[in-house]
């Protein structure tokens, strides 16, 4: 699905092809999108003949009135699907994209970000990072990805980590394996819609960061929600699907039968317009971004620190991403692959080997996380978590 959603985007941007362009252009289809938090329209150009091997990106600074190219390495760059994310996605020469590996391009600021992004809240206090991964769970003595079996493929467990970003603390306040749609409302509270475990179908509610408490608006799943207005769109879990309004403000409700104002027209989205017919490629200033690797928490052993990407608390345990101190530390993970979907870890540092619980460890975006226990048992010197210090 994500992949798909994907794959959406570039057929929803304004594509065509550049066959009306002089010169160099002939050579080209061209992509565009507008990046509200740099001003500059971004333009994605591909070969249309054999005559051109690369993909490449050139800009438009609006403010500026000036076209610049990106360095070769980068060769596309997508919006996010949600909208919701601060950098654009980026496609690398010779990479496969993948979210959870790639840069991401903070275009204002001319930097290739390796790190996490995040949804921020209006108060600009707390951010949202969501995840899509494999779960292992126990199965025996062994363990398998969720919903899966020796034999069977697994499905995804959906994650959403909140970041306090006063004090860099990290903890997972929802996971589920069901489609989840959410929003920032303007108190800085979260919209939310998910399948409910105890009622048995999909509800809407409000989560807020402060108290981390959930408070239930309707029975229903969210169809849409006007931001101006404060107010969504949703159907009863009823077997008509009728179209219901609810003001959030005052959570009155009432039926909805045209529900054209909740959905842009296409007439009214943004345009990019087509670069100039005279505009000469070659002749751009490239630009080439600076790579910084962004990391939020650190280990502190005596006067040792080893920076890690981040550490997140779920149900009142803290998880460490274990790459860091394996290149760090000379600790051993040996991975016994039992079946298709079934997998066993082993480490082991200075003579401690041990296979790892279930409540030990998660493989969590293809990255091994591990509790603060694991590194005790291990024999690591006493440790402390800071949030990280440039």
């Amino acid at each position: 699905m994500f992949f798909k959603k994907m794959l959406l985007i570039l057929f929803m941007v304004m594509l065509f092809p550049a066959a009306s362009f002089a010169a160099d252009w002939n050579d080209y289809w061209v992509s565009g999108w507008h990046d509200d938090n740099s001003g500059y329209d971004i333009y994605n150009l591909s070969p249309a003949n054999e005559k051109v091997k690369d993909r490449t990106v050139i800009m438009h600074n609006l403010g500026q009135n000036e076209w610049v190219r990106l360095e070769e390495g980068v060769q596309s760059l997508w919006q996010p699907y949600d909208g919701k994310l601060p950098g654009a996605w980026v496609m690398e020469k010779g990479k496969e994209f993948n979210p959870y590996e790639n840069y991401n391009y903070d275009i204002k600021n001319n930097r290739l970000i390796l790190g996490e992004q995040y949804h921020i809240s209006p108060d600009e206090k707390w951010g949202i990072q969501q995840n899509d991964y494999y779960e292992l769970v126990k199965l025996g003595n062994i363990f398998i990805y969720n919903h899966g079996s020796i034999e069977a493929a697994p499905s995804k467990t959906k994650s959403y980590l909140l970041k306090n970003l006063e004090n860099g603390t990290i903890e997972e306040w929802l996971k589920t394996e069901n489609s989840t749609w959410y929003y920032w409302l303007p108190d800085s509270t979260v919209l939310l819609c998910t399948y409910s475990q105890n009622e048995k179908q999909n509800v809407i509610s409000i989560f807020d960061p402060k108290t981390k408490k959930f408070e239930k608006v309707v029975s229903g799943s969210l169809y849409a929600y006007d931001r101006e207005k404060n107010r969504i769109l949703f159907v009863k879990n009823e077997p008509m699907r009728k179209t219901w309004v609810m003001d959030l403000s005052t959570r009155i409700e009432k039926r909805e039968i045209n529900t054209a104002s909740f959905y842009p027209s296409p007439v009214t989205l943004p345009k990019v317009p087509l670069p100039p017919k005279d505009l000469n490629i070659d002749s751009l200033k490239v630009v080439t971004p600076e790579r910084v690797t962004r990391y939020e928490h650190e280990i502190r052993m005596g006067d040792q620190i080893i920076p890690v990407p981040y550490i997140f608390e779920r149900e009142n345990k803290e998880f460490i991403p274990l790459r860091p101190l394996i290149e760090t530390l000379g600790i051993k993970v040996n991975i016994k692959q039992l079946g298709s979907y079934v997998k066993e870890y082993q480490v082991s540092y200075q003579g401690n080997k041990f296979t790892l619980l279930e409540e030990e460890f998660i493989n969590y975006k293809w990255k091994l996380f591990v509790t603060t226990d694991v590194l005790k048992k291990m024999g690591l010197p006493e440790f402390t978590i800071n949030q990280f210090k440039n």
